[in-house]
């Protein structure tokens, strides 16, 4: 079942059986030739029923894109996030998001140029995937995955005037998500580490400022 079952903003999302690798996920939501935009209804749609960390995933990656740069964007994905994450750590099996952001659009085309420089980065996180450490993306520790990219999300909204100010957090958040999507632990200890290291410097940096 996918979310278009065009019921309004609800879409089921059991764990799939066999985890998808990036590389096709992202190949999912690649416009169609003669598609001009895309909604997010559209986006999630082709997603399909993978879980709530494969769209968390996917939202990530495009905040690590040059999609980043455009104004505001970051702080919709944002409460888009914030409304997912949130959804997991509360234990729904529904992923429900309201009809005015499932409408909103994207232009196919810097869809297309987000995707195509994400390619790379797929293509490695594909090659490197080890399945280790599963307990990591299994309940109760998956939750400490989710509290920290809600913590993540948070701070988008404050920086999305400055042009891709957010694509640093963006890629601690995918590790995350990655791990939770891939059931990969290795991934998901590498996204705290990435997070706590970030959170660090940029600490540093603003003691040396005040």
């Amino acid at each position: 079942m996918t979310l278009d079952a065009r019921v309004r903003g609800i879409v089921k999302s059991p764990e799939p059986e066999v985890p998808p690798t990036l590389t096709t996920l992202l190949a999912s939501i690649r416009p169609s030739e003669g598609e001009e935009t895309l909604s997010l209804r559209d986006i999630l749609s082709r997603i399909g029923t993978r879980s709530f960390a494969a769209t968390l995933l996917v939202l990530g990656l495009l905040m690590v894109s040059p999609l980043s740069a455009i104004p505001f964007l970051p702080s919709l994905v944002a409460v888009v996030i914030l409304l997912i994450a949130g959804q997991a750590v509360m234990g729904r099996h529904h992923l429900w998001l309201p009809d005015t952001i499932m409408r909103r659009r994207i232009s196919a085309s810097k869809l297309v140029r987000a995707l195509d420089s994400l390619e790379r980065p797929a293509a490695w996180i594909d090659a490197h995937r080890s399945g280790r450490w599963t307990a990591l993306t299994r309940q109760p520790i998956s939750l400490l995955a989710y509290l920290v990219i809600i913590a993540v999300a948070l701070t988008w909204p404050p920086l999305s005037l400055v042009p891709f100010s957010t694509t640093l957090s963006a890629v601690g958040l995918s590790l995350l998500a990655a791990g939770q999507t891939l059931r990969d632990g290795i991934f998901v200890m590498l996204g705290y580490t990435y997070l706590g290291l970030l959170v660090t410097g940029v600490s540093v940096a603003l003691a040396r400022v005040f």
